[in-house]
């Protein structure tokens, strides 16, 4: 049986330490101000340099005071600058770094499919380096005792979150997605403090799927967010706040790799929830499988 706060981080989890420092820099870095962009801006650039170089050396580089790339480190979920460092140095020895690469428009058809695998296989792996697996075990215990689940999706989203629905309603539970803004909003606010809401937002700034959650929250409903932007104003209505990485390339946007991750961590939490209840979820999947035999000849 799951409990919540039974999990730690899948990545530094013995040491404690954060990973995926630039994973996470690009995923925070439309919510920075302007001083703070500097800051990740050097760091994104200049990574080997970073490890090397002291808080004032990189300070001066950015053109900002040394606290505020002391700010960036913890905004970042790190102690300090050299927390930081130590990190970043072991991130940089990352066997798919060499693998993954920009798009040209030259590139062959072979060449093509051979970057967009990598990056797919990169978004996921930076993205297991971000989630924090206490928060998803938390997830999956709200998701696996509600009464009621809301799932919540618009735009690029919205397929992710009809599947969601379309595997948690195998397990026995009482879920449906919906991706009309207007009908979130109402749905979310006959909610109860038994239910659930998960809402899935890449950008994490979209207004329809944060004002649905806060509607639910507000009726004492759990929230659960998916996003890209750990710092995104989606992130402080969510009670729980589930994080994806991805990058941008020439031909694709972020968000395209970001549904394989968003399709992932789905995946995560229903095997979270099933083997939670394993007797319930066998149960209701065999009941489903015995009655759509009459489906296929």
């Amino acid at each position: 049986m799951l409990s919540e706060g039974a999990a730690t981080s899948f990545s530094g989890a013995e040491s404690g330490q954060v990973s995926g420092t630039l994973v996470r820099v690009r995923g925070v870095y439309p919510s920075l101000n302007r001083a703070l962009r500097q800051v990740a801006d050097f760091v994104l650039a200049e990574p080997e340099r970073v490890i090397r170089a002291s808080v004032s050396e990189v300070a001066a580089a950015a053109r900002v005071s040394d606290a505020t790339v002391v700010r960036l480190a913890r905004l970042l979920g790190f102690r300090g600058y050299q927390d930081l460092k130590i990190t970043l140095a072991r991130d940089l020895v990352s066997p798919l770094d060499s693998l993954v690469e920009d798009l040209g428009a030259d590139d062959s058809p072979e060449i093509v499919v051979r970057k967009v695998f990598a990056a797919n296989v990169r978004c996921l792996q930076d993205t297991l380096q971000v989630l924090d697996a206490a928060e998803i075990n938390r997830a999956a215990v709200l998701l696996g005792s509600a009464r009621k689940i809301l799932i919540i999706g618009v735009g690029t989203s919205a397929p992710n979150a009809k599947d969601a629905a379309n595997k948690l309603f195998r397990l026995g539970l009482s879920v449906e997605a919906e991706t009309d803004g207007h009908l979130q909003v109402m749905k979310a606010a006959l909610l109860t403090r038994d239910d659930c809401a998960l809402a899935i937002s890449h950008s994490g700034s979209t207004k329809d799927p944060i004002e649905t959650l806060r509607v639910a929250a507000e009726r004492g409903a759990s929230t659960i967010c998916i996003t890209n932007n750990s710092l995104s104003p989606i992130t402080k209505v969510a009670r729980v706040r589930l994080v994806t990485a991805s990058r941008e390339t020439m031909f694709r946007s972020e968000a395209m790799s970001s549904r394989l991750a968003q399709a992932s961590i789905v995946d995560a939490l229903f095997t979270l929830v099933a083997m939670a209840e394993p007797e319930r979820a066998q149960r209701h999947i065999q009941l489903i499988e015995d009655a759509i035999v009459i489906k296929q000849y």
